[in-house]
């Protein structure tokens, strides 16, 4: 049943125009960072630029991530929306539907973050000549963009209507930047910043003070508690209640 459930799932991931469309929307995002970039940065020595634009990664993750989340909302309220949820689960158990659409929702989240960081990078390629590609540091952003992905998808399960879940997916990320900007102590446990520090991406570039940054064993903990905790009510909700 899981096999089954996965080949259908896995057919819809080759013409995901929801994905396209999204990936573009990140690219187009990261690329406006060319905008703000000063034009005397491009005449700066390699190792100075590289220093001047070492807080863009963390920028870039930030954009990709919540992107991420509205993917995974989208893609859920949009197949509901259009039937497509009710139609499957006449031929697969609700358990085995909502296992099988993990993976995929991870997988378009990766996708949209790798999409932010291609147009971050070519938006500094156009601004100063580029930069070198740091390797770990694009990893990361696609890791977090996969568990952004779930992040989005248990709230779309939850919130079912679909431009709310959109706006919900999309705040529940953001509002850690608000918060932060009053109260960084606090907003460093909010599901974005838990997640940025999880891939130990510098979130003092977003606002957060060193001393109230979390260690990487608390921030593991506290991103996987956010995760655990809507797609376990997600779960909850995808089980009990109507979904046509």
């Amino acid at each position: 049943m899981i096999r089954r459930a996965l080949r259908a799932q896995a057919r819809g991931v080759a013409g995901d125009v929801v994905l396209l469309g999204v990936a573009v929307a990140a690219f187009v995002m990261s690329l406006s960072l060319a905008t703000s970039i000063p034009p005397e940065f491009a005449d700066a020595p390699a190792g100075i630029r590289r220093e001047l634009t070492a807080p863009f990664s963390t920028v870039l993750a930030t954009y990709g991530a919540v992107l991420a989340a509205m993917y995974g909302s989208f893609r859920y309220t949009i197949d509901r929306r259009d039937g497509v949820v009710a139609q499957r689960l006449m031929l697969q158990s609700r358990w085995a539907m909502f296992l099988v659409r993990l993976p995929t929702s991870a997988f378009g989240g990766a996708v949209v973050a790798f999409a932010a960081v291609i147009g971050g990078h070519t938006a500094l390629l156009v601004a100063m000549g580029g930069i070198p590609v740091d390797g770990p540091s694009v990893g990361s952003t696609v890791a977090l963009g996969a568990v952004a992905g779930l992040w989005g998808m248990g709230v779309g399960v939850v919130v079912q209507a679909h431009l709310a879940a959109l706006f919900i997916s999309s705040l529940s990320m953001g509002a850690a930047m608000l918060v932060a900007m009053f109260w960084s102590a606090g907003a460093v446990y909010l599901p974005l910043l838990a997640m940025l520090e999880t891939f130990r991406f510098d979130v003092t570039a977003v606002g957060i003070t060193p001393s109230d940054g979390l260690d990487a064993g608390p921030a593991v903990l506290v991103s996987a508690g956010w995760v655990l905790l809507v797609l376990g009510a997600g779960a909850l909700s995808f089980l009990r209640r109507d979904v046509t």
